[in-house]
């Protein structure tokens, strides 16, 4: 069906330069949960300022990105993690 659960946490933390274990641990258990978890961890992150942080919209689209074996009309804020994974 999609990704296992770890790939995508480990894709996600790549792409926005966050400690895997972080979002691990923070448990999120829909797409929403873990834009939201993103967006907390990299504000907490501002110690160290990038150009500038990445929109609620852009973090959704690098999800959408990154989860590629589902249509993006199946992908909500809702949607549980574990219903993309394989």
């Amino acid at each position: 069906m999609g990704m296992d659960l770890l790939e995508i946490y480990m894709e996600v933390a790549d792409h926005f330069g966050i400690e895997e274990e972080t979002l691990v641990q923070q448990d999120a258990v829909t797409v929403q949960n873990l834009v939201n978890n993103i967006l907390t961890t990299l504000a907490a992150q501002q110690s160290q300022p990038p150009a500038e942080p990445p929109s609620r919209s852009e973090v959704q689209a690098t999800l959408l990105t990154i989860i590629t074996r589902h249509p993006e009309s199946e992908i909500l804020p809702g949607t549980r993690l574990i219903d993309l994974c394989d």
